[in-house]
């Protein structure tokens, strides 16, 4: 009986030590990929950081047809919480890339802080943004 209680200790131990090492794991993926966008490592992605993560890698995976501009049937396929009507600041109903950096910049800085804190990253993780 004892060698029975010893053996289910040390299976309860070792999947709670491998649950603990996998969500330190993805601590540690989420941490390096906010920390290839925050340059200055001070915990958080400035908006001109932010700019720069998006560039044109990320514009041009959404101008599609390369005018430069994101029109609606280009932005419909994005997972933002968001609709181009509330991005576009001059009403052509297309977005210019200060258009659209300013207004996502806007929708995932829900404190209103200037600065994009770790849940507010993940956001952008999520909707797809960041690698």
């Amino acid at each position: 009986m004892k060698k029975h209680i010893n053996s289910a200790l040390v299976l309860a131990l070792s999947l709670v030590s491998g649950s603990l090492l996998a969500a330190n794991n993805m601590n540690d993926m989420n941490n390096n990929q906010m920390g290839e966008v925050d340059q200055d490592n001070n915990g958080s992605v400035s908006k001109t950081e932010f700019e720069r993560h998006i560039g044109d890698r990320f514009f041009g995976k959404m101008d599609r047809n390369s005018d430069g501009m994101i029109d609606e049937s280009e932005f419909s396929g994005t997972r933002f919480g968001s609709k181009l009507s509330e991005l576009d600041r001059d009403g052509d109903s297309r977005l210019t890339k200060a258009e659209l950096y300013n207004g996502l910049f806007e929708t995932f800085d829900t404190n209103r802080d200037m600065v994009l804190d770790k849940d507010e990253w993940k956001k952008v993780q999520s909707a797809g943004i960041s690698h």
